[in-house]
């Protein structure tokens, strides 16, 4: 029994240091068993999860380890370790490999309610905007009576990981697009499955779902416009109108630098969802009767509808496409986030106005920083 829990720590141990050809080793000796729990009822999966190891969590699911096993002291599953890490990737990869997002632990909190409350919130959107990829991959298939089906079977992945997507910012859903040629190669067939999609939310036999209709319904707006672009400019490539697209969506009004098209093309997303009698569409459409259009609230009320309210919004997003979380800075004034260079090249032709600006407050900040600094340090001088 020692010997066994010294290879499951030794296990564990490789999870810690991330050393992924080590622990198949152990495995493929049957030095441990894929699904082996330590004192705690954990197994490796779960120490993988909340540790954040992507790239272990990977290589168990491939080796067969079970996405719901475990018999943890106070019922936390794999996705709740995950939730409790933060890590996106490792909550989808549980999910599409069928871990139960509804299970509760000893205090009855899912894993999206863990997330909530150590601050988690895109994770939250995560679990809660999650479709298994069959719900796509049943219009792959030609029905009786046609001969050919709704989407071709190649599209699938692509438009399950576009369906995913939890940053609503148009930029970065025309971003991810460009990204994936066999959604940009069908957008009409993507278009009538989206509008499928947000159809079938509200006939589900138990109980609809008003959050994911509207999603599905903003995704084939957004989808629509671009096979209407595609059809009305045939000398383009679709590329090109995309393209053309993310730069509409970025310019922003001269008097105020307010981004007027992209808030009105949101606006007219809303107003065109079909299902006018649903709780959500009426509660949308008085925040926004609210708002002022100097405002740039119509993104910030449609995130905030299908992903849920936060105590507080994150300042470091990128100012191109709004993903939270980047670490990149303008190297010139470090007070404008990026996710890459692709986006910061695309916001350069609005930034370039007031780099040198944001760049000498920056500066200001620093030398009161440092004057505060040693003032601190030496008492003297503070007399």
């Amino acid at each position: 029994m020692k010997k066994k829990n010294n290879k499951k720590n030794k296990a564990i141990d490789k999870i810690n240091n991330n050393d992924t050809s080590g622990l198949q080793e152990l495995i493929k000796s049957r030095d441990v068993e894929i699904d082996d729990e330590d004192e705690h009822g954990m197994t490796l999966l779960q120490h993988a999860a909340f540790k954040g190891k992507k790239d272990i969590c990977q290589l168990l699911l491939d080796l067969g380890a079970d996405a719901n096993g475990g018999h943890h002291e106070h019922k936390y599953t794999s996705l709740h370790f995950a939730a409790l890490s933060g890590n996106l990737d490792i909550c989808q990869q549980l999910l599409q490999c069928g871990c139960k997002p509804d299970v509760v632990n000893s205090v009855g909190r899912t894993a999206a309610q863990m997330a909530a409350f150590v601050g988690n919130h895109t994770v939250v959107s995560i679990i809660n905007n999650f479709i298994p990829r069959s719900e796509i991959e049943q219009y792959t298939v030609a029905p009786n009576d046609q001969t050919e089906p709704k989407l071709p079977p190649a599209a699938a992945p692509a438009l399950h990981k576009f369906v995913m997507q939890v940053n609503l910012h148009p930029v970065h859903l025309l971003l991810t697009i460009q990204k994936l040629p066999l959604l940009y190669d069908n957008l009409t067939k993507v278009k009538n499955v989206l509008e499928i999609l947000s159809e079938n939310q509200m006939k589900r036999s138990r109980e609809v779902n008003e959050i994911l209709a509207l999603k599905y319904h903003y995704l084939r707006f957004l989808v629509e416009r671009m096979a209407k672009e595609q059809q009305q400019h045939p000398d383009k490539t679709v590329l090109e109108l995309l393209n053309q697209y993310v730069k509409a969506f970025l310019k922003q009004r001269q008097s105020d630098g307010f981004p007027e098209f992209m808030d009105n093309f949101i606006r007219e997303s809303i107003r065109t969802f079909p299902f006018k009698e649903t709780t959500i569409f009426r509660q949308l459409l008085v925040n926004l009767s609210k708002t002022k259009e100097e405002t740039p609230l119509a993104l910030n009320l449609l995130t905030s509808c299908i992903n849920g309210q936060r105590g507080f919004q994150d300042d470091d997003a990128c100012a191109t496409c709004g993903q939270e979380k980047v670490a990149s800075k303008c190297s010139i004034c470090k007070s404008v986030q990026y996710c890459n260079r692709d986006c910061q090249k695309l916001h350069w032709s609005i930034h370039k106005k007031e780099c040198d600006k944001l760049a000498k407050q920056f500066k200001n900040l620093e030398i009161k920083s440092q004057d505060s600094e040693a003032k601190a340090a030496d008492p003297e001088t503070s007399k």
